[in-house]
């Protein structure tokens, strides 16, 4: 409450000071209430709950880096599907910087070892960012901006530390023009979206805009290099992985002509509560 200078003349309050509400009156309660329910919320457990308060700095580079002692692997995979959007940019974002980070802190350690070192850093870091547009759009939006400074500053200062991005998307004209102007190497897959197509023409020299036309037509698994990694663009083959990843379309038509499925509605729950 604020005084407002005056006093009450009558009444029971008779020489009190009157006050009034300020603009922040009730506006703590609704904070306070908004915070109990974030954290109360089971999804942001990796980010409010007993884990995050336990796990060390040294334990989260290691998960990230692949260099936990329970298996040494040179991929990591982050499934970030299930992380409620309004802190996805912020999530992404901090991951980011601490790969950007460590890149920076690894090379000034091994210079300081050896001022004549010529290998900023000896184990590089690839990071690939599927859906690419949803955490690098093209759009100045505030959501947005968390993880599109921590990308987009990978994008133009991360190579000399040994950490470089792979950004994969179906909607090339949605990713950043700062992140594009920076990549050295496309692999464009089939495009039917004019505005698409426009982008992949203007990597190409004009001689070779006709190479645009064919993407349209381009069969599974066909795709258009272009970039340093070869000496003209070129139309190529990917080979299929093996095991193939689960990635193919579903057989709707077939599935829907088959007989009523029952599911459990008690799991689907119990696994969207956990």
């Amino acid at each position: 409450m604020i005084d407002t200078g005056e006093t009450y003349v009558s009444g029971a309050k008779k020489g009190q000071a009157k006050l009034t509400q300020g603009s922040l009156f009730g506006k703590l309660t609704n904070f306070v209430n908004r915070l109990e329910s974030k954290i109360n919320d089971r999804r942001l457990d990796f980010f409010l709950g007993s884990r995050s308060k336990s796990i060390t700095f040294e334990q989260t580079l290691e998960i990230l880096l692949g260099y936990s002692t329970a298996s040494k692997s040179n991929v990591t995979v982050i499934d970030l599907s299930g992380v409620p959007f309004e802190v996805l940019s912020i999530t992404v974002s901090l991951i980011s910087r601490l790969i950007f980070e460590y890149g920076y802190i690894y090379k000034r350690l091994r210079c300081a070892k050896n001022s004549n070192e010529k290998i900023n850093n000896d184990v590089p870091i690839l990071l690939v960012y599927e859906e690419a547009h949803k955490y690098v759009p093209n759009s100045e939006l505030s959501k947005y901006r968390s993880s599109k400074t921590s990308i987009e500053r990978i994008a133009k200062e991360g190579r000399k530390y040994g950490v470089t991005l792979l950004l994969a998307s179906q909607r090339p004209s949605e990713i950043s023009e700062t992140i594009f102007s920076q990549c050295n190497n496309f692999i464009a897959m089939r495009l039917t979206n004019p505005v698409d197509q426009s982008y992949v023409k203007k990597l190409l020299p004009d001689s070779l805009g006709t190479l645009v036309e064919k993407m349209t037509s381009l069969r599974q698994g066909e795709a258009l290099l272009v970039g340093e990694s070869v000496v003209l663009p070129s139309i190529v083959q990917v080979d299929r992985c093996d095991p193939a990843p689960s990635s193919k379309d579903i057989p709707y038509w077939e599935l829907w002509k088959e007989e009523w499925k029952d599911m459990d509605i008690a799991a689907i729950k119990a696994e969207w509560y956990r």
